[in-house]
Order: structure tokens, then sequence, then C-alpha cells
């Protein structure tokens, strides 16, 4: 993290500032700003979550594909997912062929990504781990979503990101 920051001259507060959401559970997502981001607010977001989602060339959407080991684990996380775009109000688009299941985020509201779809992207890639390491005996099985522990860790991804901005501005201000 520490070398993206510096090779990418990621030096705003700003930045982070403008992504920052903190709600208590997903149903308060809704009610949320769905404020259009830029592709460096993009970048930004996806770096601080960790997130292997790809944007479009136009910044309208981000997709990813991700690959479940049994039909019964993706047809858990979608399951997952629908529980959690349903509280939220904030739908992915997918195809699901066998194990496989392609995800496109977007923000109708705002025609281009906002941070409801980084937040629904760091849900997705929370529950798919959370699925792959659960043995699902039944395609009707899927994890608990416990929106307080997606949701904190969501949040404690910005305050590491803070912190080590405020120590690269404190070393760059020593040289």
């Amino acid at each position: 993290m520490y070398r993206y920051i510096s090779e990418q001259g990621f030096k705003t507060p700003a930045i982070i500032n403008s992504l920052k959401i903190f709600v208590r559970d997903f149903k308060d997502v809704q009610s949320v700003s769905a404020t259009k981001l830029n592709s460096e607010e993009i970048a930004s977001a996806l770096e601080i979550h960790s997130l292997q989602w790809h944007p479009t060339k136009d910044s309208t959407q981000i997709h990813k594909e991700f690959k479940f080991n049994s039909f019964k684990e993706t047809f858990a996380f979608m399951g997952s997912i629908s529980t959690v775009a349903e509280e939220m109000h904030h739908y992915p688009k997918w195809t699901q062929k066998e194990n496989v299941v392609h995800v496109e985020i977007s923000t109708n509201e705002c025609s281009g990504i906002s941070v409801k779809d980084i937040l629904l992207a760091y849900t997705m890639d929370q529950l798919a781990m959370e699925i792959t390491n659960t043995q699902i005996i039944s395609v009707c099985d899927s994890p608990k979503v416990i929106d307080s522990q997606i949701l904190n860790t969501w949040n404690q991804n910005f305050s590491k990101t803070e912190e080590i901005l405020q120590n690269l501005q404190r070393n760059t201000a020593q040289l």
C-alpha cells in the first residue's frame, strides 16, 4: 500500500474523504448520495479495499468474474448477494454459467460508478471468500451475512490508508 501511494501520487485526504461512507447496516446504503466517481477515485477505492475489480474504459461500471468449486457454492453466493442487494436497494447485473458468475455493477442515478458500487463489490468479495472457506452441502446453504463485520473492515481500510498517508506526509516533510 505504501508503495502504491508514493508511486501514484496519492497525496490528498480529499480523495479518501470523497470515498468514505459510514453505515451501520446495509439498509442505510440506500440513503447514501450516489455521486459519480472519477477514474482516480475509482482506482483509489479499489486499492484501499484491495479489490481486483476492473472498471470499463469509460468508467461507467466495474466488473469481475467469480469462479467457484461447485454449482452449490455458486448458487449460495448468488443467494447471499441477493439478500444484501435487497437490503441495499442496489443490484448487480450478473450472468451465471455452471460454477462461474460474471458481475457488472454501476449506479443508474449517476450513470457511472459510485461508492455504493465499491461497497457492493467489497461485500461480494468478502462473501465469495466466506463461501469458498465454508462447506456448502446444499444450494440452499449460504453463510450468515453479518453486516457489522463487513462494514467494520470496510471502515478499517479507510483508517489504515489515512494512517499510511499521514506517515508518508510526515516523512516527506522531514526530508
